[in-house]
Parts: structure tokens; C-alpha cells; sequence
């Protein structure tokens, strides 16, 4: 009986190098927040082009102080895509503020520029924007109208480590911007946050909130959070922007594999890349499948070859916790819906081979000519 191979969606790319500095790390006895949480932070605002870097535990917390730091409060209307990760639209709650879900765009996944200026009223405070899957909003379109009706813009860049947009790094456009080091990420910390900005007083600010509102020891000023990262975690963050380059490399190698061999595929359509975007950070490759085709069923046949996908993030108007709160009418969101129910990410990882990359393009043909 043939094996059949196990294909995973994401593995991170860590070795020696990090084990190593992990190594040094505990042995020096210092283990919280530190001197390598501070060269983290250094090098990272220079890897961007921003002036200030502020690590914290997790891509979450980035988020939440970043939040907070731009000046939403209770009964603030904040505007975030419907398609995202939980966190962008929880962190609006930690405040007690309101997220107001805005529809994707059917071609990009990121938020809807008409849909957004639509969904402005006196309450709103902020936009959100998400970079899906590394690509990178139309942040001019974006901070022009944050301009035009005076918003705050906090990006978050979970996704786009990497990306460039105009000739801006990703990181160095927004007021704020804030990135994830989950496993699964472009680079990872096993679990951290960044946030980066030009602004002196938001760094100072966000400094402080992330470690329990303190300006000096003991001395607290703000209502603040142990969202501080460990010098484990800042230690596997430095050797693994050594690595970035090489990271993203392997990533278009990749990508370049996927468009060849799906390219003209009937039931199928490619990532799609708008002119603005000079680099793809490529956290996730989206393909779209037809509207007559069962994303779900194909995902799990998939499976069965060994093969791990995922169905991107369900929107958040399809969530109980959201949907129950804000009586929130599916009908105001099919375009984000129609989108995300065709929508299958491939298996995107440093070290893919092509011979797994030419197994899984043929898996995939052969389920969806077989549904058509």
C-alpha cells in the first residue's frame, strides 16, 4: 500500500541558530525583559525604515496598546474588514468600543474602500485595516480618508512582514502598524508582537502600556499590562530577521510554482496583485474557487491525500459572539461571505519542495475538474 504523505500548512523555519541563542540566553540568567528585547527593537524599526519598535508577548497585545495609545474609548466606533483574524475585532472590545465590519474587497480580501467611507459616521474614531495574507491595503486610498473625516489609522500588519507598498516598507506607512510572530508567521518568536511608529510620544506611551503603565519602576501613570516580551522570545526574533531574506526568497520561489502550475485551471483562480503592491509578503497562497464548487468538500479530499489546507478566516459577522451582540444582518456582508466561502489556502512554508508543490497543484486539479 502507498504511503501517502503528510503536507502541512505552515512549519516554521528555526533551527540551531535560534536554539543556540536561546541557549545563551538562559545561561546568562536573564530572562525578562531586557537588553535582547531592546536590540530586538532596534533592529526591527531599522528592518521597516520606522523610527521606534515595541515588542510585546503577542501579536494580540501589539494590537490592544496600539489601540489605546491612538485614543479609543468606550463607545468609540472603530472600522475593521469583516474578513480577519478574531483579534482585530476583540481588541476593539477590550475597550469597550464598538467594531464596525466593513466588507472586503472581491479581488484583494482586503477591506473595501467604498464600503468603508459608507460605514463613517460622527462616532467613528479609527480604521483598522488588515493586511490579508501579506498583501499589503491601498494605504494612500486609506490615510486619505482618515485624513478627510479625522481618523486615526492603527494597520494591522499581523500578516505583511516583508511587504512593500509604493516603495515603503510595510511598517513605515501608518501612523501605527502592528505584526505578529506566531509559528506560522513569516518570522516567528514562538509567540510576540511588534509595533512601530514615528511618533515619540505614541512610542513613550505604548513603552509604558505594555509594561503595566509604569514611566519608571514602580512608578505607574497609566492603567498598563504585563504585555512585555521575554528575552527567550526577543532572542529567537533577532536570529530570525537574519533570516527574513532568505525566508521571503523561498517564499516567491514558491508562489512562482503555485501560478505556473495552476495558471488557466478551470475552477480555479490565482492569487490576485494590484499594481501599488511592489512586494507580496506571501503569509498564506489564496487561491479562489468557483462559486459552484464546494470549498469545504475539496479542503477535506485534500486531507485525505495528507495534504493540510485552510478556509481563511470565517468573517466575523458569521461569529456567534459578534453576531448575537450586534444583531448583525448577513445580507449587509454577502460580498465578504461569497468571497471567504471560495476561498482555500495552500500549503506556504520555507523548505516546500517542488516534488510536494507538483503533488499538491495535481491533487487540487484533479478534485475540482472532477467537480465542474
Amino acid at each position: 500500500m502507498k504511503k501517502i504523505p503528510n503536507i502541512p500548512m505552515a512549519n516554521p523555519y528555526v533551527g540551531e541558530e535560534e536554539a543556540m541563542a536561546v541557549y545563551k540566553t538562559i545561561k546568562s540568567g536573564w530572562l525578562s525583559m531586557g537588553p535582547k528585547v531592546e536590540e530586538f527593537e532596534n533592529s526591527f524599526a531599522k528592518l521597516v525604515g520606522a523610527k521606534y519598535a515595541i515588542a510585546t508577548n503577542n501579536g494580540t497585545t501589539a494590537l490592544h496598546v496600539a489601540l489605546i495609545a491612538a485614543g479609543i474609548k468606550d463607545g468609540d466606533e472603530v472600522l475593521i474588514p469583516d474578513i480577519t483574524f478574531a483579534s482585530t475585532a476583540n481588541v476593539v472590545m477590550y475597550e469597550r468600543a464598538i467594531p464596525i465590519l466593513v466588507d472586503c474587497d472581491p479581488k484583494t480580501y482586503n477591506i473595501s474602500l467604498k464600503d468603508l467611507e459608507r460605514k463613517i459616521t460622527k462616532k467613528t474614531k479609527a480604521i483598522m485595516p488588515v493586511d490579508m495574507n501579506g498583501m499589503p491595503v491601498d494605504y494612500d486610498a486609506i490615510i486619505s480618508i482618515a485624513e478627510k473625516y479625522n481618523l486615526k489609522v492603527i494597520a494591522d500588519s499581523a500578516e505583511s512582514l516583508g511587504a512593500v507598498y509604493k516603495g515603503k516598507r510595510v511598517g513605515s506607512i501608518a501612523p501605527l502598524h502592528t505584526f505578529s510572530f506566531f509559528p506560522n508567521k513569516n518570522m516567528t518568536t514562538g509567540e510576540g508582537g511588534m509595533i512601530t511608529t514615528d511618533d515619540a510620544k505614541l512610542a513613550k506611551t505604548l513603552s509604558q502600556l505594555r509594561n503595566m503603565g509604569q514611566d519608571y519602576r514602580y512608578h505607574h501613570i497609566h492603567l498598563g499590562f504585563n504585555y512585555r516580551m521575554t528575552e527567550i522570545a526577543a532572542s529567537i526574533g533577532i536570529e530570525q530577521m537574519k533570516k527574513l531574506s532568505d525566508i521571503t526568497i523561498d517564499k516567491e520561489r514558491i508562489v512562482k510554482n503555485y501560478d505556473e502550475g495552476l495558471m488557466n485551471q478551470l475552477g480555479i483562480s490565482l492569487p490576485y496583485v494590484p499594481n501599488y503592491v511592489d512586494k507580496h509578503a506571501w503569509y498564506m497562497y489564496t487561491v479562489s474557487l468557483d462559486d459552484n464548487i464546494n470549498r469545504d468538500e475539496v479542503a477535506s479530499e485534500l486531507s485525505k491525500f495528507g495534504i493540510e489546507t485552510r478556509t481563511s478566516f470565517p468573517p466575523i459577522h458569521t461569529q456567534p459572539y459578534y453576531s448575537d451582540r450586534f444583531k448583525v444582518d448577513k445580507k449587509n456582508h454577502i460580498t465578504s461571505y461569497n468571497a471567504w466561502k471560495s476561498l482555500l489556502n495552500l500549503p506556504m512554508w520555507v523548505g516546500l519542495s517542488e516534488q510536494q508543490q507538483t503533488y499538491i497543484i495535481d491533487k487540487l486539479i484533479n478534485i475540482v475538474k472532477a467537480k465542474l
